[in-house]
């Protein structure tokens, strides 16, 4: 009988744990990742014009003349990054060759594909 409610209970550990487990990831989801997924599907000033509307409750008349003051604000932005960029992926160049002597074969193909990926995201981030 002890045997029993030994194995129930820890049955009900590992399915109360999976469940909060379970809970827990949606809501991270939830919080931490959607707001990215949005910004992919509305672009920048999409998603900065609907962050004002939340907050601000804006009229679709202030959203039609607060939208090209956000798409020109973003395009100066963008435009005043590109040197800082330019310089930072000179640095980064700089770093991943420094790097690159102390891996062996394998782990330089890897890291040239690791290097290439976070290109894309910097890229995809910055829009350059």
């Amino acid at each position: 009988m002890n045997k029993r409610r030994l194995v129930l209970a820890a049955i009900g550990i590992f399915l109360a744990g999976s469940l909060i487990g379970g809970v827990g990831t949606a809501f991270y989801i939830k919080m931490r990742l959607t707001p990215f997924a949005k910004m992919d599907r509305l672009g920048a000033a999409g998603f900065f014009l609907d962050r004002m509307d939340y907050a601000l409750k804006l009229s679709d008349k202030q959203k039609q003349e607060i939208r090209p003051i956000i798409e020109d604000t973003l395009a100066r932005v963008r435009e005043s990054r590109g040197p800082c960029l330019a310089r930072e992926d000179d640095a980064l160049k700089a770093g991943a060759e420094k790097i690159k002597p102390l891996l062996d074969g394998d782990q330089q193909a890897r890291f040239e594909i690791f290097m290439e990926k976070a290109k894309e995201r910097r890229q995809k981030f910055y829009g350059q």
